[in-house]
């Protein structure tokens, strides 16, 4: 998916969940309001660069933060980029007792939090 800027990161991580494009990376209910991060460290030694930082990198493009050719491959950073921008979203919630992190295949699970899907904004009038 090329990136114009025009997602934010709520459209575009449910946009990424729906396509089954990166391995891992799942909806964890039927109604798809939650869903799972691969998320493996790159200290591991079966990390695979190419698999494992796919949606990190994937990200880091979209938000032209790295020029696929030009740009040194830097997972570590593609993978801080998109957990800083999960944790600073209140449009998602971090759900810490899903996480399976000191598996073979660690993930993270993130709840979405407004009751409307991509597309579609629900404000509240406080």
């Amino acid at each position: 998916m090329e990136g114009d800027g025009k997602m934010h990161l709520k459209e575009w991580l449910i946009a990424q969940v729906d396509s089954e494009r990166f391995d891992g990376l799942r909806w964890e209910n039927e109604e798809k309001t939650m869903f799972r991060i691969p998320w493996k460290h790159a200290a591991k030694k079966d990390y695979r660069q190419q698999d494992d930082a796919a949606l990190f990198k994937a990200w880091a493009v979209y938000k032209g933060k790295y020029k696929v050719g030009s740009d040194k491959d830097n997972p570590t950073m593609w993978k801080t980029r998109l957990r800083c921008a999960l944790n600073k979203s209140t449009d998602f919630q971090e759900v810490p007792h899903l996480n399976q992190l000191d598996i073979s295949e660690p993930y993270k699970v993130y709840r979405i939090e407004s009751d409307q899907r991509a597309g579609r904004h629900h404000f509240r009038w406080t």
